[in-house]
C-alpha cells in the first residue's frame, strides 16, 4: 500500500496558535463548565423556565427567611445566575457565527484546491497523449484511479419501488 509523506503545512502554526488561544479562552471564562453526559438532557427543563418565574422566585425568596432558608438559595445567588446568563448568551451566539464562518472558510479553500486539482488533471490528461507527455501516465493513472474510489451516492428510493414501471407490466395503449 502506497503511503503519502505530507508536506509540513505553512498553516499549522498559525492554526496551532489560534488553537492555543481558543483554549485559553476557557480559562478566561468564570465559571466554565465543560458538559458531561447526560447533563443536557438533565438541564433541558430546569434551563427553559421563564425570566418571569425567575424574577418571582428571587423576589419570594427575598421576603421569606423561611423559603431561602428551605430552597438553600436567597435572591442575590439567583440574580446573579440570571445576570450572567444575560451577560453571556450573545458570546454563544459570536462562538457559533465564527464557528460557521470558519467551517464556510475551509470549504473555499478545500473547493479552491479541487478547482486547481481538476484544471490540473484535465490538462494532463490532454498531455499524455503527445509523446512528450509520456512521463505523466502514472500520475494520470493515479488520479483516475481516485474518482473510481468515490463512493456511490445514496438514494431515497428502493431499488424494486413500485413507481419503477417496466415496458412489459405496463398496460398496452388501447385502438380505438
Amino acid at each position: 500500500m502506497k503511503t503519502i509523506n505530507p508536506v509540513p503545512s505553512p498553516h499549522a502554526e498559525a492554526a496551532k496558535g489560534l488553537l492555543d488561544k481558543i483554549r485559553a479562552l476557557r480559562d478566561e471564562i468564570p465559571r466554565f463548565t465543560p458538559e458531561l453526559d447526560g447533563q443536557p438532557t438533565h438541564l433541558g427543563s430546569k434551563a427553559r423556565v421563564t425570566d418571569r418565574l425567575l424574577e418571582s422566585t428571587s423576589v419570594a425568596v427575598e421576603r421569606s427567611k423561611r423559603l431561602e432558608t428551605a430552597a438553600g438559595t436567597d435572591a442575590p445567588t439567583l440574580r446573579d445566575s440570571y445576570a450572567y446568563m444575560i451577560a453571556y448568551a450573545p458570546v454563544v451566539k459570536e462562538f457559533l457565527a465564527m464557528a460557521r464562518a470558519m467551517a464556510h472558510t475551509i470549504r473555499v479553500e478545500r473547493a479552491r484546491a479541487g478547482e486547481s486539482a481538476l484544471d490540473i488533471y484535465a490538462i494532463a490528461r490532454r498531455l499524455v497523449k503527445y509523446e512528450d507527455g509520456a512521463e505523466l501516465l502514472p500520475y494520470v493513472e493515479d488520479m483516475r484511479k481516485s474518482f473510481k474510489n468515490k463512493q456511490p451516492r445514496k438514494t431515497n428510493s428502493a431499488s424494486g419501488s413500485a413507481s419503477a414501471v417496466t415496458s412489459e407490466s405496463a398496460p398496452a395503449p388501447s385502438k380505438k
